[in-house]
C-alpha cells in the first residue's frame, strides 16, 4: 500500500482545531493575531495555543504555527518576542515566508523546524534546493504548480513537499499580489488582503468578475498525489468556520484511508460529505493546464457559500430579506453587494416572521434577520455555514500551558538522570536509584517514556520524551511512577523559561558617493549613465533580468539561456526569485542584484543576501517612507530603491477573460497583459518615488510598461504605512 500523506487543515480557532481532529486531521496550522496570512480571522491566543498543544500531545497531533508574513525594519524585535513565547510552546514547525524571520528562526530557536510558506513562491527544483540551503525542512508549493509539474519536482528533490487540495485560490501567483495594497494599503503579504480579484471590473466589451477563480477540489486525485510521493495534504480554509472544516476533514480523510479496489465506492460518500462545505463552484485548479480557460468565473460573485436569499429592505437593527432556500438560528451568513465588494458575515442569532420570534425562513419565506452591522441595500443572501457539534465542554478541560517541553532520560542501575532539552539553564536532574538486573522480562524505554510524558504541571507540558537504558534491569510501574512524581516536583519548583533574546539596533552608516541607476527597458537603450537591464537580449555590460516563473519542464532552456549570455560576456545577473540562485551557482565572477519580486522588508534578510554574494538587495515597493530611510541609512552601500515604474500587481497562469484597458466600480483604471506564461495586471498610474527625499542610493528605473515622465503616477504606499 502507498505511503498515506498527512492531511493537514486549516483553524481560526481553538474549536475549529479541535473540529479537524475530530473528523480525521493528523494535523492542523494557526496563526496568532499578528505575523500570519490569514490575520483578518479569528486566530489564536498564547493561551489558546497553549490549550492546542495540551491536546496535540495527548492524542500525537502535529500543529504548525503561521508566522508567514512580510515583517517590517521596526518589527523585528516585536516578532522575535512572540516568536520566543511561541516556541516556549514547541510547535512542530514553523510556516514562513520572510528569509529574515528564517534567519531569525535558525539563530535562536534552531530546534524549531521550519517550513516554507507558498507564499515563498516556490515552484520548481532549484527552488527547493534553495529552500533545502536556508535550513527548511518543508517546501509548501506554489498553488499555480501542475500535476506534471508536481511529480517532476518531487523526482529532482528530496525536501518534504506539501501541496493545496481544497478551497479557495488565488488568482496571481502567491507571495507576489500587490493588487490589494495597491488599492487601499492593505497588502495581502501582511495577511490583510481585501480581496479585490472577487470584484466587479468594467472593459469596453462588457463587465463581470475577471480576477474570480473557481475553489480548488481534488477528491479525485488523492491517487495521484500520493503516487507522487508528496508528504502533505493541505485544505485551505483558515477564514472558514468549524462546518467547513469537519466537512473537509471528514471527506478527504476517507479518501486518503480508502483502498485502492475502494475509491470508486467511497467517492460518491465522500463527495456527499464534501457538499457540505460551503463554497464556489469546484475545479482542479492549476493542476490541469488544460482548465485553464475554464478556471475564473467571470459571470458570477465570488462569494463562498450558496445563494439563500434577497435583501428586501433594511433597518439600523438588522433587514428584512426573502429566503430563496432555508435559513435558521444558528446558521452563517453574509450579505453580498452587486458590485462584489466585502459585504458582512453574520451568525442568525434572531429571526421575525410576521412580527413574531422565529426558528427559521422556509423556502420562499420572508423574514426579519435581527443584527447590527450595516447592510448593503442590494445585498444576495448566501449561506456560508451551518452550526455544528462544539467542543466547548472539552476546551475547558484541557491545561493552558505556557512551555511545552523535550525530556532527555537516561537510565542505569544506580542513577536516573533527565535533562531537559534546550533549556541549558536549568540544571540536570539526578536521582540515585537501585534496580536489580532482569531475570525475565527488562523494563523497557516505552515503560519511562509513557511515565515521564505524565510529568506536566498546571503551565507545562511534556512533548516528547528520548529515553536510553543502559542495561537490563527490573522496575516495576510503582517504582516508574514514584521516579515521575520526584521528577515533577523538582520541575515545578526549578523550571524557568528561556530569557528573551534581544536584537541591537545598528548604527547608521555613510553611503558612498557613487550611486548606481538602473534602467529596466524592453526594446531600446535610454541615457548614457545608467547600466541597462534587459528581461532575456542583455548584451556585455548590461544586466539580465531572470523571470520571476519558470515551470520545472522549462529549467533547462532557461539555463541555456543563461550559459549563452555568460558566454556573450553578460556578468551583471538580477535574481527576482529565490530558485534562480541556484541556477547561478557555478558563476564565480558575476554580479548579483536582486528585484521585484523578490521581498527585502528588514536588515535580517538584507545579511541573508549579501551572503549569498549578492552586491546590492532592492528594497520591497509596499514599503512606507520611514522603513526606506531607516534601511537605506542602515545599509547604504548594499541597498536599491525601486523609483519609477508600472508595478505587475497581479501575476497569474489562468487564461483571464479580458485582455487591455478595464476599471474597477470606482474608475480606478487597470490594464491586463497577456503572456507566457504569465498573465499581469498593471494599474493604469504608474509608480513614482521622490528620490529627492531619500537618503544617497543606487535607484532603479522600469521603463518596460511605463515611459519617462508619466503625469499619472503614484505614490502608493510611500506616504501611508503598508498594512
Amino acid at each position: 500500500m502507498k505511503n498515506t500523506p498527512e492531511l493537514l487543515a486549516p483553524a481560526g480557532n481553538l474549536d475549529a482545531a479541535i473540529t479537524a481532529f475530530e473528523n480525521g486531521a493528523d494535523a492542523i496550522y494557526a496563526g496568532l493575531g499578528k505575523f500570519n496570512a490569514r490575520e483578518r480571522t479569528q486566530n489564536f491566543t498564547f493561551e489558546d495555543y497553549g490549550k492546542l498543544m495540551a491536546y496535540a500531545n495527548k492524542h500525537d497531533k502535529k500543529v504548525y504555527l503561521t508566522f508567514n508574513t512580510l515583517v517590517k525594519e521596526n518589527e523585528i524585535q516585536e516578532a522575535l518576542t512572540i516568536l520566543h513565547r511561541v516556541t516556549r510552546l514547541q510547535p512542530h514547525a514553523i510556516i514562513t515566508q520572510d528569509i529574515g524571520v528564517i534567519r531569525m528562526l535558525k539563530e535562536y530557536f534552531p530546534h524549531i523546524p521550519i517550513h516554507a510558506s507558498t507564499q515563498m513562491g516556490i515552484h520548481n527544483s532549484p527552488g527547493v534546493a534553495m529552500a533545502k540551503k536556508l535550513g527548511i525542512e518543508r517546501v509548501i508549493l506554489e498553488r499555480q504548480v501542475t500535476m506534471e509539474e508536481l511529480h517532476l519536482i518531487r523526482d529532482h528533490s528530496d525536501l518534504e513537499l506539501e501541496v493545496f487540495i481544497h478551497g479557495a485560490l488565488c488568482c496571481s501567483l502567491s507571495g507576489v499580489c500587490l493588487f490589494s495594497s495597491w488599492m487601499g494599503g492593505h497588502s495581502g503579504n501582511r495577511g490583510k488582503c481585501k480581496q479585490p480579484c472577487r470584484r466587479r471590473y468594467f472593459s469596453k466589451e462588457g463587465n463581470g468578475f475577471f480576477f474570480s477563480t473557481q475553489d480548488l477540489y481534488t477528491l479525485e486525485d488523492i491517487p495521484r498525489l500520493k503516487e507522487a510521493g508528496v508528504h502533505s495534504l493541505k485544505i485551505e480554509g483558515r477564514l472558514r468556520k468549524s462546518d467547513y472544516v469537519a466537512s473537509t476533514v471528514k471527506a478527504y480523510r476517507m479518501m486518503l484511508d480508502a483502498e485502492d479496489h475502494e475509491i470508486s465506492k467511497k467517492l460518491p460518500e465522500a463527495k456527499a460529505i464534501l457538499s457540505g462545505a460551503l463554497g464556489r463552484k469546484w475545479s482542479s485548479g492549476f493542476y490541469d493546464k488544460e482548465q485553464y480557460g475554464e478556471l475564473i468565473e467571470s459571470e458570477r460573485l465570488g462569494v463562498s457559500g450558496k445563494q439563500c436569499g434577497m435583501v428586501l429592505s433594511t433597518t439600523n437593527n438588522g433587514f428584512m430579506m426573502q429566503a430563496s432556500q432555508p435559513v435558521k438560528m444558528g446558521d452563517k451568513i453574509r450579505i453580498q453587494p452587486k458590485s462584489g465588494m466585502e459585504g458582512p458575515a453574520i451568525t442568525v442569532t434572531k429571526i421575525s416572521k410576521n412580527g413574531q420570534p422565529a426558528t427559521r425562513l422556509g423556502n420562499r419565506e420572508t423574514g426579519f434577520i435581527h443584527c447590527d452591522k450595516e447592510i448593503p441595500v442590494d445585498g444576495i443572501v448566501y449561506l456560508a455555514g451551518y452550526s455544528v457539534k462544539e467542543y466547548s465542554r472539552l476546551i475547558e478541560q484541557l491545561p493552558t500551558l505556557e512551555n511545552n517541553l523535550n525530556l532527555n532520560v537516561n537510565v542505569t542501575a544506580k542513577h536516573l538522570k533527565v535533562q531537559v532539552s534546550d533549556h541549558p539553564h536549568l540544571p540536570v536532574w539526578e536521582m540515585d536509584i537501585d534496580l536489580p538486573p532482569a531475570e525475565n522480562r527488562a523494563v523497557d524505554a516505552d515503560t519511562f517514556e509513557k511515565e515521564f510524558k505524565k510529568a506536566v504541571t498546571p503551565t507545562l507540558g511534556i512533548k516528547h520524551v528520548d529515553v536510553n537504558i543502559h542495561g537490563e534491569y527490573f522496575a516495576s510501574q510503582r517504582d516508574i511512577r514514584k521516579f515521575r512524581q520526584s521528577f515533577t516536583e523538582w520541575l515545578e519548583k526549578t523550571y524557568t523559561p528561556v530569557p528573551i533574546p534581544q536584537i541591537d539596533n545598528p548604527v547608521p552608516l555613510e553611503a558612498e558617493k557613487k550611486i548606481v541607476h538602473t534602467l529596466a527597458l524592453k526594446n531600446k537603450n535610454y541615457g548614457k549613465d545608467n547600466r541597462i537591464a534587459r528581461h532575456s537580449d542583455a548584451k556585455p555590460g548590461e544586466e539580465y533580468i531572470l523571470p520571476l516563473f519558470c515551470p520545472e519542464d522549462e529549467l533547462d532552456k532557461l539555463k541555456n539561456q543563461i550559459n549563452a549570455a555568460y558566454f556573450e560576456g553578460v556578468r551583471h545577473f538580477r535574481v527576482t526569485s529565490l530558485y534562480q540562485f541556484e541556477l547561478l551557482k557555478e558563476f564565480t565572477d558575476i554580479e548579483i542584484n536582486t528585484g521585484l519580486p523578490l521581498p527585502v522588508t528588514n536588515r535580517l534578510a538584507i545579511e541573508t543576501l549579501k551572503e549569498w554574494g549578492v552586491n546590492r538587495a532592492q528594497l520591497w515597493v509596499e514599503l512606507e517612507k520611514e522603513i526606506l530611510i531607516r534601511l537605506i541609512e542602515q545599509r547604504p552601500d548594499d541597498v536599491e530603491v525601486y523609483i519609477y515604474g508600472r508595478l505587475p500587481i497581479l501575476e497569474t497562469r489562468a487564461t483571464l477573460p479580458i485582455e487591455g484597458d478595464i476599471t474597477d466600480g470606482r474608475g480606478a483604471g487597470f490594464i491586463v497583459e497577456k503572456g507566457d506564461p504569465l498573465t499581469s495586471l498593471y494599474p493604469a498610474a504608474v509608480f513614482a518615488l521622490p528620490v529627492d527625499e531619500l537618503p544617497p542610493v543606487s535607484t532603479f528605473t522600469d521603463l518596460t510598461h511605463a515611459r519617462p515622465g508619466e503625469t499619472t503616477t503614484s505614490r502608493f504606499n510611500y506616504d501611508r504605512e503598508m498594512s
